[in-house]
């Protein structure tokens, strides 16, 4: 009993060590903002700063679309860009994907404490006949406040 809790204390210790014995600069400084869309519905952007600079690693974001039969969509989006760092670029970023059934457009500029934007979705749909639709929220203008450091 004694030689696993010395072993359990050795590894909590190690454990320790390691993770105090990283660089500072490793682990990024990560900034939640939070804020509204021209039709009332939320956006979230993390923004981590690291030596490299700093890049927009996730957003989420609510819409409703409306397609060409007038029916309507409530989406949400949440997308984690760790493998794609999303640049902010003197104070802008521009994000622009494909995914096939839908297309995601965000650009805007996020400053220490604010930041505003445009964002648009596209999406491919079926009538309720099975005939091809597009679906689009149109033009939306975002705006956010810088929540806290995580």
């Amino acid at each position: 009993m004694r030689k696993r809790s010395a072993l359990g204390i050795a590894v909590l210790v190690g454990l320790l060590v390691l993770a105090t014995a990283l660089p500072v600069h490793a682990a990024p400084v990560r900034r939640l903002y939070r804020g509204e869309t021209s039709q009332g519905e939320m956006i979230r952007f993390t923004v981590a700063r690291t030596d490299a600079g700093r890049f927009v690693s996730r957003f989420d974001l609510s819409a409703t679309l409306t397609c060409e039969d007038d029916t309507t969509i409530g989406f949400g989006i949440s997308s984690f860009l760790a493998r794609r760092e999303l640049p902010i670029t003197d104070g802008a970023f521009s994000y622009d994907v494909n995914w096939g059934d839908i297309a995601v457009h965000l650009a805007g500029e996020l400053g220490p404490l604010r930041g505003d934007g445009a964002a648009s979705l596209v999406s491919a749909q079926l009538t309720s006949d099975e005939q091809a639709q597009l679906c689009t929220t149109g033009d939306l203008t975002w705006t956010v406040e810088f929540v806290r450091t995580l």
